[in-house]
C-alpha cells in the first residue's frame, strides 16, 4: 500500500480475524504471527473493515460514536494495519 494514499475499501486479510477475549477482557486481532490488542476505537474500526468504502466506514463510525476519531487518524490506523499485512484493499 502506498503510504500517502489511503485504502479505498479496507478489508481484513484472510488469515486475520477479530475476536473478543472474555478471559482477558480485550479486543484482539489474531493472525498466525501473533495477536494485536486493540482499544475500543481500534476494534470498532476493524469491525468495519469488510470491504465497504472508506467514506462508508467513516460514516458508520460517526453514526455509532459521538467522539468519532478524525479521518486522518483512521487512515493512519488503517495504514499501520496494512503495513503489518493485516489489511488489503478489497476488489472494487
Amino acid at each position: 500500500m502506498n503510504p500517502e494514499k489511503p485504502m479505498c475499501r479496507p478489508r481484513l486479510v484472510r488469515h486475520a480475524r477479530y475476536r473478543w477475549d472474555e478471559l482477558r477482557g480485550q479486543h484482539q486481532l489474531v493472525f498466525p504471527e501473533g495477536i494485536l490488542v486493540l482499544n475500543d476505537t481500534g476494534a470498532a474500526i476493524v469491525g468495519l473493515c469488510d470491504g465497504r468504502s472508506l467514506d462508508e466506514l467513516l460514516a458508520a463510525l460517526a453514526e455509532a460514536y459521538d467522539d468519532c476519531p478524525p479521518r486522518e487518524e483512521v487512515c493512519e490506523f488503517l495504514q499501520r494495519l496494512a503495513k503489518k499485512g493485516l489489511l488489503r484493499d478489497a476488489d472494487p
